[in-house]
């Protein structure tokens, strides 16, 4: 046999190994119908998206959306919202986890990991998307489709904490939170890209989304952009804190937090 020179063989691997990435990692059952927060309650978002991810997702996943059987989509979403949504707070001591707010990540991650236990499925994890030290905006971009496509992968469609902020008397202020399902990432993103696109479902009318996960040119949360603290989310149709929004103000819907199997 004659041996193939090393500088062919690099390039042949890098070949192969590019071939072999999907085009898309999307959840597996994207026939049903997503669940829809407002049959129950406009701050019921969290209980509604984490339905989502059960509905969409593999098997093992779908099976927590449909027991018990015979309810219907909002007795499902009440199960959860009156049910281990309603037990303290890990994080807000002598608060239910659920309330007139809404719910927290990590609260939100306790009611996921409490349901699925009884399973033997998985630990759902939590992860804050913020820049990392010595990270540039684009290496942040690479981890966070990365994290998106892992959870996707492994049959749970990612639960993505989206929350929007206003630049209020020179400063940033954040005024309301909402939770989406992320259904859809590229199968990869160069690193010389500034966005990527997703399919999401959004839980305030249980609709289908497309949109983006971008690094943001303009200053946010500090006077360089090169050291914005979060991604932004450019999600037109997500109307999370708008109403607040005054005439005139600048406004960032900010990528800050996952909810995932990592």
């Amino acid at each position: 046999m004659i041996p193939f020179p090393k500088a062919f063989l690099l390039p042949a691997l890098s070949l192969a190994l590019t071939a072999c990435a999907p085009e898309f990692h999307q959840a597996e059952n994207l026939g049903a119908k997503p669940f829809n927060q407002l049959d129950l309650a406009e701050n019921s978002c969290g209980p509604a998206a984490l339905l989502n991810s059960y509905r969409f997702g593999k098997p093992q996943w779908r099976k927590l959306s449909e027991t018990p059987p015979g309810l219907s989509d909002r007795e499902r979403i009440r199960a959860i919202a009156r049910g281990p949504a309603m037990r303290e707070s890990s994080s807000l001591p002598g608060r239910a986890r659920w309330s007139r707010n809404g719910i927290n990540l990590t609260d939100l991650r306790d009611v996921a990991n409490e349901i699925a236990q009884p399973h033997m499925l998985p630990s759902i994890s939590e992860e804050t998307l913020f820049l990392k030290p010595g990270e540039s905006q684009q290496a942040m971009l690479l981890r966070v489709r990365s994290r998106l496509a892992r959870s996707l992968d492994a049959g749970f469609p990612p639960i993505l904490s989206i929350r929007r902020f206003v630049k209020r008397d020179g400063q940033w202020t954040a005024i309301q939170g909402h939770f989406v399902t992320i259904t859809s990432v590229p199968g990869a993103v160069a690193s010389t890209q500034t966005s990527f696109s997703v399919k999401y479902i959004d839980p305030w009318g249980g609709h289908f989304r497309e949109g983006s996960i971008a690094i943001n040119a303009s200053a946010f949360m500090t006077s360089d952009p090169a050291l914005n603290p979060n991604l932004q989310a450019i999600f037109p149709t997500v109307i999370a804190g708008k109403r607040s929004v005054r005439t005139g103000e600048e406004t960032v819907l900010a990528v800050s937090a996952v909810l995932g199997v990592f």
